[in-house]
């Protein structure tokens, strides 16, 4: 039992030091960020930081791994390749509630230039789910078109996820899935 106590407390201070670094990436470039600046930002002590990250590159790498293991739990959530009717529409409103539940985080994820390795693992997360969709709601896809698709949808979603989050989500969740669906639907039928 004191097990799941000291698990929860060590869940909270990870993501205390990632909502700091998520603070202090909207005040400062990523490289002028240090530890002392996050830790004073959530109130920790340094110490603390180092029991859990070597450094402000590994919270930031490890930061963009959770967000994207959240989305891909959306994905899974919210998507089966058994399934014969294929509407993205509740994922893509999943992913919007995501958004709108950790748009600070979000907003600096999208923005980030410091790691050039979170639109790489975006779009591996990307290429590997439309796959299965794209199997699915066009067996006829040409295989030798997918690498510009899948370049399409990656930048393509980061940008409407950036747009929405700029636009101070002014455009409901359901609308904004609505309209990812229909993009992305409407590119996949260029692959066909």
């Amino acid at each position: 039992m004191e097990t799941k106590k000291e698990d929860r407390r060590i869940r909270r201070t990870k993501r205390m030091l990632k909502q700091g670094l998520a603070l202090m990436m909207a005040e400062k470039n990523f490289k002028d960020i240090t530890v002392k600046d996050i830790t004073d930002k959530v109130d920790l002590n340094r110490s603390t930081f180092y029991l859990h990250y070597a450094d402000t590159y590994d919270l930031l790498e490890k930061l963009e791994n959770d967000t994207l293991d959240d989305f891909q739990n959306m994905i899974d959530a919210n998507f089966s390749a058994d399934k014969t009717q294929v509407s993205l529409i509740p994922m893509f409103e999943a992913i919007a509630s995501y958004i709108y539940e950790n748009s600070d985080t979000c907003k600096i994820i999208f923005e980030n230039r410091a790691s050039g390795n979170f639109f790489v693992k975006f779009r591996k997360l990307i290429e590997d789910n439309g796959t299965k969709i794209i199997n699915k709601k066009f067996p006829t896809a040409k295989k030798e078109n997918m690498e510009y698709f899948f370049a399409f949808i990656t930048y393509g979603s980061i940008g409407i996820m950036k747009q929405w989050v700029n636009d101070s989500m002014k455009l409901s969740k359901n609308s904004l899935a609505v309209f990812a669906d229909e993009i992305i639907d409407a590119a996949a039928k260029s692959v066909v």
